[in-house]
């Protein structure tokens, strides 16, 4: 299949919702991510880890289908560091992968951001999804508020207290 051919795979669900590992385990998902806020303040890390993004949600993005990211913070900002960095950086390196080389992956994309995604520390990753187009097609590039969706909880009180995050995180098992 070729790039735009849409998808071969039927989808089990249109949206997958993935909780953003820890804070967002409290609220309903049904797979997890790791966007670490720690890596989103470090370019030469590249704002996030590779295998941050569980390959389930490649694949259902690949297929056409949405991912929503859920997290929450302590702090009354819009979204987490992780969100407002790694997730935007991952999009661009997704693009790059299927040679989306020049959308807009959000408003507040920042030059750094694409010369991380555009650089040889996220190399691994593009050759990865590569491979995974390959064999199940892409339907498009990953657009913030298009196919990928943040949601961020503010104000929470169980942010870095394990404690009494875990009481929360067994309502929300998959």
């Amino acid at each position: 299949m070729g790039r735009g051919q849409g998808k071969r795979w039927a989808l089990p669900k249109r949206n997958l919702v993935l909780a953003n590992m820890r804070n967002g385990l409290a609220y309903p998902h049904d797979d997890v991510c790791y966007f670490q806020s720690q890596f989103a303040h470090h370019k030469k890390l590249g704002y996030f880890r590779i295998d941050s993004m569980p390959y389930r949600a490649v694949i259902h993005l690949l297929c056409g289908g949405e991912i929503t990211i859920v997290d929450a913070t302590a702090k009354s900002k819009p979204l987490t560091d992780a969100q407002r960095k790694g997730v935007p950086t991952w999009c661009l390196v997704f693009n790059r992968a299927l040679r989306y080389y020049d959308v807009k992956v959000c408003d507040w994309q920042t030059k750094d951001m694409v010369e991380v995604a555009h650089s040889r520390v996220h190399k691994p990753l593009v050759q990865t999804i590569r491979k995974l187009a390959e064999l199940y097609g892409e339907s498009g590039p990953a657009i913030i508020g298009k196919n990928v969706h943040l949601i961020c909880h503010r104000n929470v009180e169980f942010d870095d207290k394990p404690g009494a995050l875990a009481q929360l995180v067994h309502l929300y098992d998959p």
